[in-house]
């Protein structure tokens, strides 16, 4: 975890991580800023971009613009465990990785990257999250 938390914190000023209610809100707006103004930027560069690319582009990118409800109903108030509070975080690098990979992306390699990030979102919702490589 101390890796996956130096990688966020070297590139999200302020990541408080997960240890209480108050900087899971925080933290993951941070992470969700940082990824959204990368998603901006590309659609910038690489425009005009295919309508499954745009639209899948857009999805996600107002997933990084508004709160996740369901997220903030699953850890609001819970109890959060080393190993759920780590698998967290890793999740916030995978998410970050592939925000700073959209920098070089072409606009071929654009769809997968939009894809694996909305998949980071969706795993810090899931059971036993996995993290993409």
């Amino acid at each position: 975890m101390n890796d996956d938390l130096a990688y966020v914190r070297a590139r999200v000023p302020g990541y408080g991580a997960y240890a209480d209610e108050a900087t899971r809100h925080d933290s993951d707006m941070r992470v969700r800023a940082f990824v959204g103004e990368r998603l901006a930027a590309t659609r910038q560069r690489l425009e005009p971009l295919d309508a499954l690319t745009a639209s899948a582009l857009d999805a996600v990118q107002l997933r990084c613009m508004f709160t996740d409800q369901a997220f903030v109903k699953k850890f609001e108030h819970a109890q959060l465990d080393a190993a759920m509070e780590a698998g967290l975080i890793r999740a916030d690098r995978s998410a970050l990785a592939l925000g700073e990979r959209l920098e070089t992306c072409t606009a071929s390699e654009l769809a997968d990257v939009v894809r694996a990030i909305g998949e980071q979102l969706d795993y810090r919702l899931s059971p036993e999250p996995v993290t993409a490589t």
